[in-house]
């Protein structure tokens, strides 16, 4: 599984990450990478509690959902829908710079693999997570925004 606790794994997104620069552009989407960074850093933020989010989960989207689309899916589908907190244009941080966006994911990164596993927050989705489950869905998750941008 591909996961951000997992150091090979965090190495090789850390290592795709530091191949962005402010002008990367996305395949698909509307994202700048600032804004692409920006999400990341939300997703991160919700996951350790930095963050608010409305919490839509239920049995299905934790129990089903959930390993469906962290665990079997090969990859996901491109312009999937998102909780408004992570959306810039809705209810999710306002992006800043390139630079300053990459070094916060940088160091989100290491307090999500630091942190004591009992003291992660639910996802608006899909619910309570353990460390596990969040570090196989953020690894997911930064795939496929650096699919996006071609890294």
């Amino acid at each position: 599984m591909k996961s951000i606790l997992h150091q090979t794994k965090r190495e090789e997104i850390v290592s795709r990450l530091k191949s962005l620069n402010e002008n990367s552009q996305g395949l698909w989407g509307k994202m700048s990478v600032s804004e692409m960074l920006s999400h990341m850093n939300d997703a991160m933020r919700l996951a350790l509690g930095m963050k608010e989010a409305v919490n839509t989960s239920n049995f299905f989207s934790n129990k089903v959902v959930f390993p469906v689309a962290v665990y079997i899916l090969p990859f996901w589908p491109k312009s999937n829908p998102t909780a408004p907190e992570m959306v810039a244009a809705k209810k999710g941080t306002a992006p800043k710079d390139f630079f300053t966006e990459l070094g916060t994911t940088l160091k989100l990164i290491d307090v999500i693999t630091e942190r004591d596993g009992g003291k992660f927050f639910p996802h608006p989705m899909f619910g309570k997570l353990s460390k596990e489950q969040w570090g196989a869905l953020l690894g997911k998750h930064f795939d496929h925004h650096l699919k996006q941008f071609g890294v």
